[in-house]
């Protein structure tokens, strides 16, 4: 429903215009999975700051998780639309065209992240949030 509505956007405003704004929706997602409270407080507690105001509760979680998310898959479709309009029509035929260009990069791009994502978990996974979006 979200990307419907994205699409319907699109015909009335600029491709560069929802991506800023789909951009600025999901930095604050990201901001909100931020653990504020590991930065202020420098207690070395092996617990998780439940209950500090500043700490990443459910419902906050929740909340930046669906925001990041929905922005990131809006996004897609933007992107994909500013592609089209790019692309020389030598690389929009064949076999090697720009739709297989993108998915090989989308899946290196997705592989790396999950690469990144467990190198960090190993660092340190208490503090695995913060290391992701800082």
């Amino acid at each position: 429903p979200f990307s419907i509505l994205v699409g319907r956007l699109s015909m009335k405003y600029q491709d560069q215009k929802l991506m800023l704004a789909l951009v600025a929706v999901g930095c604050f997602g990201f901001f909100l999975l931020v653990d504020l409270s590991d930065l202020v407080d420098a207690s070395s507690s092996r617990d998780y700051n439940h209950g500090h105001p500043l700490a990443v509760g459910p419902e906050r979680y929740v909340i930046g998780y669906f925001l990041s998310y929905l922005s990131i898959q809006a996004f897609e479709g933007v992107i994909g639309s500013t592609l089209s309009k790019v692309i020389p029509t030598a690389l929009a035929s064949g076999t090697l065209n720009s739709g297989l260009l993108a998915t090989l990069v989308d899946t290196l791009g997705r592989t790396s992240g999950d690469l990144f994502i467990s190198a960090v978990g190993f660092i340190s996974l208490r503090q695995l949030m913060n290391l992701l979006f800082i």
